[in-house]
């Protein structure tokens, strides 16, 4: 019963420290995602030179996307005739960004980490789409798939009500499953904090920091963890284990890759590019972790006192803090019931596709799939895989060829 109560009592801490960034950082995801649409952006990196990967850097590095979540944006980019090192270099950079994670990070994590983080990212970015566009210079070609322009239209009516769906259901929606396991592995890596664990969390910190910095990336690089929820995870690695080089290898690594992720990729941009930008993330991690271990200023940016008071019971919070805590749960709890679910009817066609992750996805397949002739309404689930079609006369081998073509698996059709 008491590791219970310690672990919900960090869990409570974590969330007074993210919930007023977390909830900023939503509200400015929905603004974004209304004023600065992916598609607006996908016929500005065709180009195989530094201002393609500059440019496919700086559109990623505020877009709420996942390592899951920017494959689909990835493959549409592909589709609109991208140079493979501007995907790249979107592909690097975007996940371990994202203006909702920039909030948090700056406020659980200091003005310092963000700093380091962002240049990291952008280098990082440039890096890999300048090597690929070097050692890989084979261009993608369209896969001739019809894009209407309905994603590029300027219609503004009911703009404020679709930021606020955007930023306050389908992006937590993506995120809550993910945030809340990565809440609760910090809850339970904060029980270390507690004396009679002194003695494991003293030889941790013994460690050299390369180690500890290897051990972090060999346990993140495989899997997913998404920039936001990495956020809890790092500050317990910084407090508890004295080491900002780990946590910046958890911050970079972990949201920009897993198995999935790295596997499609090699379908989609083929195996040359896929090593150079595993390879980058890596090298990046790697070297940054080491740096930021080795400047004071870093270190010094942690509030370290304010969670070992949290850990001992000493923390004060405002009326403010409870209330953003409150309205961050009541989100994430109406994203955890709000399933999504598709109306079919007598004549709908269902297709189940495997390799949709989030909204992005569904997104991505209702675009391109509405735009083949015939066809008059698209709904995809992602937790389900299901796509139901409305229409008549339109061409069933195209179908499987868009799915394909988006780097998602036709299942049944």
């Amino acid at each position: 019963m008491n590791l219970f109560y310690n672990v919900c009592s960090n869990i409570f801490y974590l969330l007074h420290e993210m919930a007023p960034y977390l909830l900023l950082g939503f509200a400015a995801a929905g603004l974004l995602s209304v004023l600065v649409s992916k598609e607006q952006i996908e016929d500005k990196l065709g180009s195989s030179n530094f201002t393609s990967c500059l440019k496919a850097v700086l559109y990623g590095i505020p877009l709420p996307l996942c390592s899951c979540g920017v494959i689909p944006v990835g493959a549409s980019l592909k589709q609109h005739g991208a140079s493979r090192g501007s995907i790249v270099s979107f592909l690097t950079t975007t996940p371990q960004t994202g203006v909702d994670s920039l909030w948090v990070t700056y406020g659980m994590l200091g003005a310092p980490i963000l700093i380091f983080k962002l240049i990291v990212a952008l280098l990082s970015g440039l890096f890999a789409g300048v090597l690929t566009n070097l050692f890989d210079d084979k261009n993608q070609e369209s896969n001739n798939v019809d894009c209407h322009k309905e994603c590029c239209s300027s219609e503004k009516s009911g703009l404020m009500q679709r930021a606020f769906t955007y930023g306050f259901k389908t992006l937590p929606r993506d995120i809550v499953e993910p945030l809340l396991v990565g809440l609760i592995l910090a809850g339970f890596i904060g029980l270390l904090a507690q004396d009679n664990f002194s003695p494991l969390v003293d030889s941790i910190k013994d460690y050299s920091s390369l180690t500890k910095i290897l051990i972090i990336m060999i346990i993140s690089i495989p899997l997913y963890v998404c920039a936001t929820a990495s956020i809890p995870i790092a500050l317990m690695i910084i407090t508890l284990f004295g080491s900002p080089g780990a946590a910046i290898a958890l911050l970079i690594a972990g949201p920009a890759t897993n198995v999935s992720t790295i596997t499609t990729c090699i379908k989609m941009i083929g195996k040359k590019s896929t090593i150079i930008y595993v390879c980058s993330i890596f090298m990046f991690a790697l070297f940054s972790g080491v740096i930021a271990d080795n400047i004071t200023f870093i270190q010094n940016s942690i509030p370290m006192e304010s969670f070992h008071k949290a850990a001992h019971n000493h923390m004060e919070l405002s009326w403010f803090s409870h209330l953003c805590v409150f309205a961050l749960l009541g989100v994430l709890g109406f994203c955890l019931i709000d399933n999504k679910k598709i109306a079919i009817k007598s004549e709908s066609k269902k297709i189940i596709i495997e390799g949709m992750t989030c909204s992005h996805c569904e997104s991505n397949v209702e675009k391109y799939l509405s735009a083949l002739k015939g066809i008059n309404s698209v709904q995809a689930n992602h937790q389900t895989g299901e796509v139901v079609l409305e229409g008549t006369d339109y061409d069933h081998s195209k179908i499987t060829e868009i799915i394909e073509s988006l780097n998602y698996k036709v299942v049944s059709i």
